[in-house]
């Protein structure tokens, strides 16, 4: 018994520390009475019979020949995992070759390290979920790796393949992870979109406001080293962004306001006496006509013997020329003029 326990404590050292399911297994049972309360057992049988000396003759020939099999077994696995590294489309897209470590406890204190090194804002699950993305896509193993080197500025961080993607982990409290890693990429655009689209940077006066107003809108945690990267990313993806200007934009103080509203205020004011003007205007016109008429009526019934209806008709169109004239020489003068307030 004591020996399937060291061919299994072997077993582990060798691959199942490498297997992210084995891995969480143990992780889970370290705390469990009931798996606590058996290896006390099994030790306490195990020293039961340690008297005995065909236990250990058959312990170390089990170890004598599972050892070497096992570091073969390691060194094939590891020649497959490196050709078919070597093989793949999104590992030769990538520019720098890497070998980041296969155990995944080591994975996970190098993200949880760097996590806590440059704040980002990673939960437990997260990272354990981009731990086990990193066997799936080398793009992520790409991403682990590089939280192994050393930055003597977080902004040296940025400096990769994918900016967008480490500006979303440092920028956003709330995300969403998922081990595909181009299906990222379209969590990442649409996330970087909304933004943008609600809050475009050009109604702001500087970016530094725009990145106020994001991050109380959005309760983000963007700089200015972060928010253009979104920006400049955004804008290579084809989105029509323009670049606060203080230059381009002024404040309205209060006087300009004040001054701004006594305007528009004296404004429509002129409006409405020109248009009560005119409408008078029309009056007094329609009303001088109909007296016109009538005296020109008046006139025809003493003279009716001597007018004819044609020379009535003449008599008015006669009338409503000279009226015309008369208008048009006394000009479109303002009726306005003097009516406008002036500010003191």
């Amino acid at each position: 018994m004591w020996s399937l326990i060291v061919i299994g404590l072997i077993w582990y050292g060798l691959f199942g520390k490498n297997d992210p399911k084995t891995v969480k297994t143990v992780q889970s049972k370290k705390n469990n009475p009931g798996c606590a309360t058996v290896l006390i057992l099994i030790f306490a049988l195990s020293i039961l019979g340690s008297v005995s000396k065909v236990f250990w003759g058959l312990a170390a020939v089990i170890l004598a020949l599972g050892l070497p099999v096992m570091l073969i077994g390691k060194l094939i696995s590891a020649a497959n995992r490196e050709a078919t590294r070597r093989n793949s489309k999104e590992y030769q897209e990538i520019p720098e070759n890497f070998n980041l470590t296969q155990s995944v406890s080591k994975r996970q204190k190098i993200l949880s390290k760097f996590n806590d090194k440059f704040e980002l804002n990673l939960s437990d699950e997260q990272m354990e979920r981009i731990v086990d993305a990193s066997y799936m896509s080398y793009s992520w193993e790409k991403e682990i790796y590089d939280m192994t080197k050393e930055y003597n500025h977080p902004a040296e961080w940025y400096k990769a393949e994918t900016p967008w993607l480490r500006a979303y982990l440092r920028a956003f409290p709330a995300m969403n992870i998922t081990s595909d890693f181009e299906m990222q990429r379209s969590i990442v655009e649409e996330a970087f979109k909304q933004i943008l689209t609600e809050l475009p940077p050009g109604d702001f006066l500087t970016i530094d406001s725009a990145i106020e107003e994001t991050n109380r809108r959005f309760f983000t945690l963007f700089d200015e080293t972060t928010y253009m990267i979104m920006f400049r990313y955004m804008q290579a993806k084809g989105m029509k962004l323009e670049i606060p200007n203080g230059l381009h934009k002024t404040q309205e103080s209060e006087a300009d306001r004040l001054a701004r509203e006594y305007d528009e205020k004296v404004a429509e004011e002129v409006k409405a006496r020109r248009k009560k003007s005119v409408r008078r205007r029309k009056m007094t016109e329609e009303e001088s006509r109909e007296e016109a008429l009538d005296e020109l009526q008046a006139f025809a019934e003493e003279q009716m013997g001597s007018m004819s209806d044609e020379e009535l008709e003449r008599l008015i169109r006669a009338y409503d020329k000279m009226m015309k004239e008369e208008k048009e020489a006394a000009g479109d003068d303002d009726p306005d003029q003097g009516l406008r307030p002036s500010r003191g």
